[in-house]
């Protein structure tokens, strides 16, 4: 998040922030579609005319303009898009949003109580702001619009609170929402502890916690990617059940065994991961967060009518190869740094230094391939021993190649955003990698219903 230049103006651009929440009452009455409308509508005047009007009152700096003022109505109309059927989880996130957040900055200046450990930039004073303002604003717009739930809604304030504490260098507009609405599907859809659908979810809870902290004890992780891979961890194992999480786990082993190897080589270089190969939530989010999305489709799917409930199976193996893109992108990337001997760009083959964003070579491309094979072969076979679903080798190998296909079009998009002058953060990349590996699965069964049981049920 930039710093703000002008910081007598903060009231006036927080008091806004809030005032504009008081709209998420309104989903009581408005037709979805008419709500998306006003958001358009609110998008376009907020690039084109509320910056003029108010210029750098409203701003972080001296521009008078920032992202922040066109992604607070993107986000609301993504809520309003993805719960056009349950309006009251929308509005909850834009109360969560617009008040939350909103209180959160302005206690924070005035009361900051204690610097929090994983984040100094915020304090422990706008930590409770947020969660207790989130929290109460949620009960109270979920109230009206009919959804009495407060247990579910603190666990959404909880996260979103979590979320915007960290440091991610991610706009707290696209965040907060995020995780509210995730926190909302997950906890308000899916019964927790002990009535999970999924056998043994207790236990795999279990050692998703304990992981989570030997992650971090062991350096693989810093405090922000271990509760952040908690969270998603748990999000997987609710959503799909456990052979996505141990999907996870196959692709965490053989990254950080990747990162770690020849990790001195690759530091002389200037190519080893920073913090000593530690990853954060950033790098949690970019790699699981599809997988996440999937397991979420995977559990609404299984709760569908006996006779369509095995298309859950179609995110479920979605997950598998967004996480087995995650496994392709990264070995190829750590091992095509430490034993890579040419380097080239992937569409002209032309010899660029190794290191070089978006570029590949041979060992890399051959390491991506295993590391995707291995991480695919794992996850089809732990669905098969839970669910019982027949696994061949047609079913692996489609996995395997659009995983592989998915980094490689991620190495495409990164060559061309080498060029660029702002270029696009590198978690972007990998997010967006996972989401190509799990939509080239999807396209591959619809163009080819052999490759599983339930194709012909895509046509």
């Amino acid at each position: 998040m930039p710093r703000l230049s002008h910081q007598t103006h903060e009231p006036l651009r927080k008091s806004i922030h809030i005032a504009f929440g008081l709209c998420a009452f309104t989903l009581k009455w408005l037709p979805w579609w008419v709500a998306a409308g006003v958001c358009i509508a609110a998008i376009v005047g907020n690039w084109l005319i509320l910056h003029r009007v108010v210029g750098r009152r409203v701003a972080r700096d001296a521009r008078g303009f920032d992202a922040g003022i066109i992604l607070y109505p993107v986000s609301v109309l993504a809520l309003v898009l993805v719960f056009h059927d349950r309006l009251h989880f929308a509005a909850i996130g834009w109360a969560m949003l617009a008040f939350g957040d909103g209180v959160a900055t302005l206690a924070g200046r005035s009361f900051p109580i204690a610097r929090i450990p994983w984040n100094r930039n915020k304090s422990w004073g706008g930590f409770l702001a947020f969660l207790i303002a989130a929290w109460v604003s949620g009960v109270a717009v979920g109230w009206f619009l009919g959804y009495p739930h407060p247990v579910v809604i603190l666990v959404a304030a909880l996260c979103a609170a979590i979320g915007e504490s960290l440091a991610l260098n991610v706009d707290d507009n696209v965040i907060v929402p995020f995780a509210a609405a995730v926190a909302l599907v997950v906890a308000g859809l899916q019964p927790i502890w002990p009535y999970a659908v999924w056998p043994q979810t207790p236990l795999w809870l279990l050692v998703n916690g304990a992981l989570a902290l030997v992650g971090f004890f062991t350096k693989s992780v810093d405090f922000s990617g271990a509760l952040g891979g908690w969270v998603l961890g748990t999000i997987l194992i609710l959503g799909a059940g456990w052979p996505l999480y141990a999907t996870l786990l196959a692709f965490f082993i053989l990254g950080t065994l990747t990162t770690k190897l020849g990790y001195a080589k690759k530091a002389r270089a200037g190519l080893a991961q920073e913090k000593g190969g530690r990853r954060g939530f950033s790098h949690a989010f970019a790699n699981v967060g599809v997988a996440a999305i999937c397991a979420i489709a995977t559990t609404r799917l299984a709760r569908m009518e006996l006779a369509e409930r095995e298309l859950m199976f179609i995110p479920l193996f979605m997950g598998i190869a967004a996480l087995a893109t995650a496994a392709a992108d990264t070995t190829a990337s750590e091992i095509g740094q430490l034993l890579g001997k040419r380097a080239f760009l992937p569409l002209t083959l032309r010899r660029v230094p190794v290191g070089t964003e978006g570029a590949i070579s041979v060992e890399g491309t051959l390491a991506g391939l295993a590391g995707a094979f291995v991480v695919a072969a794992i996850g089809a076979w732990c669905v098969h021993v839970a669910y019982a679903y027949p696994v061949d080798v047609m079913l692996v190998a489609t996995l395997t190649a659009c995983a592989f296909l998915g980094s490689y079009v991620e190495s495409v998009v990164g060559s061309w955003n080498r060029k660029r002058a702002t270029p696009v953060p590198n978690g972007a990349l990998n997010f967006f990698n996972t989401a190509i590996g799990a939509l080239l699965f999807l396209l591959a069964v619809k163009l080819f219903p052999q490759v599983a049981a339930w194709g012909t049920n895509l046509g």
